[in-house]
């Protein structure tokens, strides 16, 4: 746990509280990027948590939104907490996603259930309450659990973030409260690496929030939000790229793919 600790750059003390909780999280957002590398460069990934502690951890790299969470799960459960694994469909231009598609986590404190992800990308730096229809903030954006949204018959739980274009909350996921095993995402965990209907197929990813907005690297460009101002530059070439990575996303080039 110590390794872990060190790796989000946590110094506090670790209680099983609130406060705890939304550190280890902002924490960890902050220094572990949701990347999806070893898919673009079709590396495989194995849902096993030695394999992804010495990736992300040790070797220092990120990761998407399995390997994040399993990992951030491990920690809790170390650190006490009562920590549960969930399944999510992610909303597409389409409609939503297949089941499992996505993973998140679920930690009840006195009682209160708080939705917990660190491996969607650019989503809430703080556990969001499980309390329906009230309006939350990370600090940076608003957000909001809907209950129910029904999709093919079946009651889910909504998660929305404001979009102030549209100057309504637009759900990101949904997802329920059922406790799901890591071997219940090894299905999904291959589709998204494997089949061209994946929105991981081809794309290259790598995404970190900054104390200014956010950093990210989306194939060939390097977008840079600071307060509102969104600048995109071009990568250059391969050896460009992995300067960036090293550079903005504090990446070991001795792990990199």
């Amino acid at each position: 746990m110590s390794g872990y600790l060190r790796r989000i750059n946590y110094k506090g003390l670790v209680y099983r509280d609130l406060t705890t909780l939304r550190a280890l999280q902002s924490q960890h957002v902050f220094a572990i990027p949701f990347e999806t590398l070893d898919i673009y460069n079709q590396i495989p990934i194995f849902l096993q948590t030695e394999i992804l502690f010495q990736k992300v951890i040790l070797d220092k790299r990120g990761g998407y939104c399995y390997e994040l969470n399993i990992l951030f799960y491990q920690l809790l459960s170390l650190c006490g907490f009562k920590v549960s694994m969930v399944a999510g469909r992610l909303l597409h231009n389409y409609g939503y996603g297949r089941e499992f598609e996505h993973m998140a986590l679920i930690v009840e404190l006195h009682g209160q259930k708080w939705l917990v992800d660190v491996g969607y990308g650019d989503f809430s730096l703080a556990p969001l309450s499980i309390q329906t229809g009230e309006i939350q903030s990370d600090g940076r954006n608003y957000y909001q659990i809907i209950d129910p949204v029904v999709v093919d018959g079946q009651e889910w739980l909504g998660v929305a973030k404001w979009n102030t274009g549209k100057q309504d909350f637009k759900i990101d996921y949904i997802f329920t409260l059922t406790p799901r095993r890591m071997e219940d995402f090894a299905f999904m965990n291959e589709f998204h690496q494997s089949s061209p209907d994946s929105h991981f197929a081809g794309s290259l990813i790598c995404t970190l929030p900054t104390a200014e907005g956010r950093i990210s690297l989306i194939n060939n460009k390097l977008i840079r939000t600071e307060n509102g101002k969104r600048v995109v530059r071009h990568i250059q070439d391969e050896g460009h790229r992995e300067e960036i990575l090293e550079k903005y996303f504090h990446m070991d080039m001795v792990y990199l793919p």
